[in-house]
C-alpha cells in the first residue's frame, strides 16, 4: 500500500495506512453532543397552549398573529419573536399532510353525522355534492390553520436550534445556559 500524505499542501509528509482522514474540514475531532432540551421547556409554554395558537393559525412560540400577507402567502418568519416558520427543507409536506386530514376529517364528521341521522333513508346527491364542495373548498378554508399547526407540531418534535428565534423568547438555552453541551 502506497503512503499518502495526509495534508496535500505537505507532501513529504507520509500517511500510516491506519490513521484516519477528517474528510470533513472544520469538524472538531473532540465534538461532544449538546443536551436537546424539548421546545415547550425552551419556551417556558404548554404543548397544548402551542397547538392552540397554531390551530387559530397564530405563531406557536409567541402567539402573534397577522403572520401571512395574504390569504396564502406566509412570512418566513413571525414579526414578533423571529421565529423561522419552515425549519427544515421539505416542511411544506407535513403541512399538506396536516391539511389533508384536517379536511378528510371534515368530510368524515359531516358523512357520519348526517347518515347517523337520517339512518333509514341516508340522503344522496345533496351528501355527494356537499363533500366534494368540503373537498374542493376546505384546503382553502383551513391553509393557514394547517400551516400554522404543522409548525408547532413540528416545534413539539424537534427542539429549538440557534437561529431559529430570537434569543430573548427563549427561557432555557442549551447553547446559552451551558457552553460545553453537557
Amino acid at each position: 500500500m502506497t503512503e499518502q500524505p495526509e495534508n496535500p499542501s505537505e507532501p513529504n509528509t507520509p500517511r500510516k495506512s491506519n490513521d484516519r482522514v477528517n474528510r470533513r474540514p472544520g469538524v472538531r475531532k473532540s465534538w461532544v453532543p449538546t443536551r436537546e432540551i424539548p421546545s415547550v421547556k425552551q419556551l417556558e409554554t404548554s404543548s397544548t397552549r402551542m397547538l392552540v395558537r397554531g390551530t387559530f393559525g397564530r405563531c406557536p412560540a409567541c402567539g402573534a398573529g397577522k403572520n401571512f400577507t395574504r390569504w396564502i402567502h406566509m412570512s418566513d418568519r413571525c414579526h414578533r419573536c423571529t421565529l423561522k416558520f419552515e425549519r427544515v427543507e421539505g416542511h411544506w409536506i407535513g403541512f399538506l399532510g396536516t391539511n389533508t386530514v384536517l379536511v378528510f376529517g371534515l368530510m368524515f364528521i359531516l358523512l357520519m353525522s348526517v347518515t347517523l341521522l337520517s339512518y333509514p333513508d341516508p340522503p344522496g346527491s345533496w351528501l355527494i355534492w356537499a363533500m366534494v364542495g368540503i373537498a374542493v373548498v376546505g384546503p382553502l378554508v383551513l391553509y393557514k390553520t394547517a400551516r400554522m399547526l404543522w409548525t408547532a407540531i413540528d416545534l413539539l418534535m424537534r427542539p429549538l436550534r440557534p437561529g431559529e428565534i430570537d434569543p430573548r423568547y427563549v427561557v432555557n438555552d442549551p447553547y446559552r445556559d451551558n457552553p460545553t453541551g453537557l
